[in-house]
């Protein structure tokens, strides 16, 4: 029952970690596309407003375009880092919540081991007690 309760709670504890991180890869990537969708919208009125010429109009539009591309790549750039980073360290719980768990199997093994060793002599113990007393 104690290993199976163990299992059970590394197993929940997974999920909620796994659960914890598609959140927040969630979170990130929606803060990406906002973040992309607030620049577009940014270029559409500042091109829209700006009376310039058509030429004038086209060459800032393309030098907004270069930097919004700039900006976005480096969003994208830092959120896959967070994100690397995020799946390193789960990764890493993982691997710790594992080796907890071998551990106390280990320790389950052991009392298990000795409990058959205490019950072993104390069923010689009897044995012999009742062996005493049926020769007396």
């Amino acid at each position: 029952m104690i290993l199976r309760d163990i299992l059970e709670l590394v197993s929940k504890e997974k999920r909620n970690k796994e659960r914890a991180k598609a959140a927040q890869k969630f979170a990130i990537g929606m803060s990406a596309a906002a973040a992309a969708t607030g620049i577009a919208a940014g270029i559409v009125a500042g091109i829209l407003l700006a009376p310039k010429s058509g030429k004038e109009t086209r060459e800032e539009l393309k030098n907004k375009a270069a930097n919004t591309l700039e900006t976005i790549k480096d969003k994208v750039q830092k959120n896959a880092e967070k994100v690397k980073d995020s799946a390193d360290q789960v990764v890493q719980e993982v691997f710790n919540t594992i080796k907890g768990v071998n551990e106390k199997t280990e320790d389950v093994k052991e009392d298990i081991h000795n409990g058959y060793e205490e019950i072993t002599q104390d069923i010689n113990e009897t044995a012999e007690n009742i062996s005493d007393e049926l020769n007396k």
